[in-house]
């Protein structure tokens, strides 16, 4: 749903209170604003958004993470390098 707004002297806009409540956006809650030429993008920041994908990396990322820092040499041979 689009809408006009005046941004106020203080280049302040105002969000109505539907708007706040359809996004979930109380006082205090930070906001992220994206531009795109002439385009402005408000989205509520979210703190956890990373807290959904704890099953991103495989259960033995660390494992497979200090074998490829310690193995250097193999590493790359298997690439060419040396």
């Amino acid at each position: 749903m689009a809408r006009e707004i005046v941004v106020t002297r203080g280049s302040q806009i105002t969000l109505t209170k539907a708007e706040r409540e359809k996004t979930n956006i109380r006082e205090g809650d930070r906001v992220i604003i994206n531009t795109l030429k002439d385009t402005i993008l408000i989205s509520k920041k979210n703190p956890d958004v990373f807290d959904r994908f704890e099953s991103f990396l495989p259960s033995n990322f660390g494992t497979i993470l200090k074998k490829a820092r310690t193995d250097e040499k193999e590493r790359l041979k298997r690439l060419g390098v040396i």
